[in-house]
């Protein structure tokens, strides 16, 4: 009774933190809402707090530097806010990781690492988030797949900005994870989380740069399927390694 008041309370704060700093618009709030009643009852309440942690500190990733990139004609939304889309694509991994961890706790199944999965996720996404909105103000910018010099903000180009923005942006939610799972975790598992993350913001340049720009793969998808690859990439991992 108690873990479900302090779930309520938590997204009765998202809510309102959403609104206030346009985290979301309207339709992304309800979203964001309904991802998080899943994800906590899925899961746990941990879960529910990497979810918010990855969502407050991507859209300080999105805020950063926004007159530069509202001048630019890139910005997020009219001042940074995410769509229902961004909320879509950004969650349907974790959705079904979290219920694949509910399935097996009514089924009394081995325990699987599906924290450690959730939180690959998340850190894919937020990897990318870093990347793609701090990586903007670097003009030294080079396509993926050629390291050829490119223009900035184009789908596929990084810069040692971006990088190092994607490795920070993964690590929040990987260290987020560690210290919400002491005692089930240890150094290795928070630097796989990390370093998966980071991983799947290449995977999703690479998707972006053969893929989005011929408009075979929308953002959202690109991102989807960024995210899936690395949680695939971490089930055997953490399967005879853990």
């Amino acid at each position: 009774m108690l873990d479900t008041i302090l779930i309520l309370a938590i997204l009765a704060v998202l809510f309102a933190v959403s609104r206030l700093f346009n985290i979301f618009d309207l339709k992304g709030t309800t979203a964001a809402l309904i991802v998080g009643l899943i994800v906590a009852f899925f899961g746990s309440i941990d879960w529910l707090v990497v979810l918010l942690v990855f969502a407050i500190s991507s859209h300080f990733a999105t805020k950063a530097y926004f007159d530069v990139k509202k001048k630019q004609h890139v910005q997020e939304g009219i001042a940074g806010e995410r769509r229902v889309s961004n909320v879509f694509y950004a969650a349907l991994i974790g959705i079904a990781i979290a219920s694949l961890n509910l399935t097996s706790m009514f089924a009394h199944s081995i325990y699987f690492h599906y924290f450690e999965l959730f939180s690959v996720s998340l850190a894919v996404v937020n990897s990318d988030t870093f990347a793609s909105e701090i990586g903007q103000i670097d003009k030294r910018v080079y396509m993926i797949t050629t390291l050829k010099r490119t223009t900035p903000g184009i789908n596929g180009g990084i810069s040692l900005t971006g990088e190092v923005a994607a490795l920070f942006g993964a690590f929040v939610v990987a260290i987020t994870y560690g210290l919400l799972n002491l005692s089930g975790t240890s150094l290795e598992r928070i630097l796989l989380v990390g370093a998966l993350g980071f991983l799947g913001c290449q995977i999703d340049s690479i998707l972006g740069a053969t893929l989005e720009n011929r408009n075979k793969l929308s953002k959202g998808e690109v991102n989807f399927l960024a995210s899936l690859f690395s949680v695939i990439i971490a089930i055997p991992v953490l399967f005879f390694a853990f």
